[in-house]
């Protein structure tokens, strides 16, 4: 009996090792990037030794966030009375600071896997919806319709996603919890604010499936292009650069001469994505151009934002530097309306530009369920989409 519960205990601390090591790796380089046998050497173990535990990096990844998520599901409790109880959105946002590496995995994964073909998609698309499903029943306690309901907690969900990964580009500067805090006491004092009607047959740009829009292109165009599918599929890390070749129907000695290196291509990618769209002008032209490309563009730049929050990805410092540019141009824009302190601008900013960057999350998870224009436009004063980010709007 005791060399059972030896081998027992001894099995459980070898998972737990492989578990740390997995969860150090998917963050940096990510979860692609990352070979059983680079967990296995992490861990301390022979390959073989980590194959009598799991048989996969996907088996890894669902107990790697099973053990990180039991935290959340602690976080809605019964009642004394058997009825339901949620505990309130910031003091989750607080625990989930107060797990180390937490929000860094998930929000790694979170762009990682709004490809279709990443195996996490489904564990991170459930975990999303019942996410939804738990703020709907707190937001109906509160006498809200159930699309009322659903349209703010949608609204709650994206604004949290995007101030998780502004939080670890900015690190000490996004304080997660005031700023859930400081929504939940507005639905508190003004309620929740009933849905617009429904738009039938309403679709957006992420909607549509990852078209060639131009089919007459200089062989530049072609590279970029395919670079930005396969980044959105793949990820920079997993995309090489006789993959991009292939599919963007080019030598890799063509290739080679657009961009010399991997990191090249990826620097014309970054810019390419930067490009201002013609229409930016006009009022809410910048927040529409942000959220009205196609899925293509939009996963491509998600998944590398997510992709780099790690300072050693090559893409980390360049979009650090748009976020910066799109946090600075709404809070310039909200001080000169004259209504807004520097503290309110600063926080009402950061607000902005989580929910424009989680509402076009949220689409990629759920195209046919979410409208990211109905997410932000209803959210916001009538002044903020004419001044949204621009480093959102491509």
């Amino acid at each position: 009996m005791g060399m059972k519960r030896g081998t027992y205990r001894t099995g459980r601390e070898r998972v737990e090792r492989i578990l740390d090591a997995a969860h150090e790796l998917f963050v940096d380089p990510g979860y692609r990037a990352t070979s059983l046998r680079a967990i296995a050497s992490a861990s301390g173990i022979s390959h073989p030794a980590l194959l009598r535990h799991f048989s996969s990096k996907a088996e890894i990844l669902t107990a790697l966030v099973d053990r990180l998520d039991r935290q959340y599901l602690e976080s809605v409790t019964d009642g004394p009375d058997g009825g339901f109880r949620p505990r309130p959105a910031a003091e989750t946002a607080r625990r989930n600071e107060a797990t180390p590496g937490w929000i860094p995995l998930f929000t790694t994964l979170l762009g990682e896997a709004t490809s279709p073909e990443h195996p996490g998609r489904a564990l991170m698309r459930d975990r999303r919806r019942e996410a939804i499903a738990i703020g709907v029943r707190t937001y109906g306690a509160l006498g809200a319709d159930e699309r009322s309901a659903k349209l703010a907690v949608q609204r709650l969900v994206a604004a949290w996603e995007g101030l998780q990964i502004l939080s670890l580009y900015f690190p000490g500067r996004i304080d997660i919890p005031a700023r859930i805090a400081a929504h939940e006491d507005d639905v508190r004092i003004n309620g929740i604010a009933p849905a617009p009607p429904a738009r039938p047959g309403a679709s957006t740009a992420a909607h549509a499936p990852a078209a060639d829009p131009a089919p007459e292109r200089t062989p530049r165009e072609r590279a970029l292009y395919s670079a930005c599918v396969l980044y959105a599929r793949h990820g920079y890390s997993g995309t090489s650069m006789q993959a991009v070749a292939d599919d963007a129907g080019l030598t890799k000695a063509a290739l080679v001469h657009l961009a010399p290196t991997k990191a090249a291509l990826l620097d014309l990618v970054l810019a390419y994505l930067a490009t201002p769209a013609p229409d930016w002008n006009g009022p809410g032209g910048r927040l529409r151009a942000a959220l009205d490309r196609p899925r293509w563009q939009a996963a491509a730049e998600i998944v590398l934002m997510c992709e780099a929050i790690a300072p050693s990805h090559p893409a980390h410092r360049s979009m650090a530097e748009l976020l910066e540019e799109g946090l600075s141009g709404v809070e310039e824009a909200l001080r000169a309306t004259g209504g807004a302190s520097d503290a309110e601008a600063e926080a009402a900013a950061q607000w902005i530009v989580a929910l424009v960057l989680g509402a076009v999350i949220a689409s990629l998870y759920e195209p046919e369920d979410v409208e990211p224009a109905a997410l932000v436009e209803s959210a916001l004063p009538p002044r903020a989409p004419a001044c949204a980010p621009a480093a959102l709007a491509r």
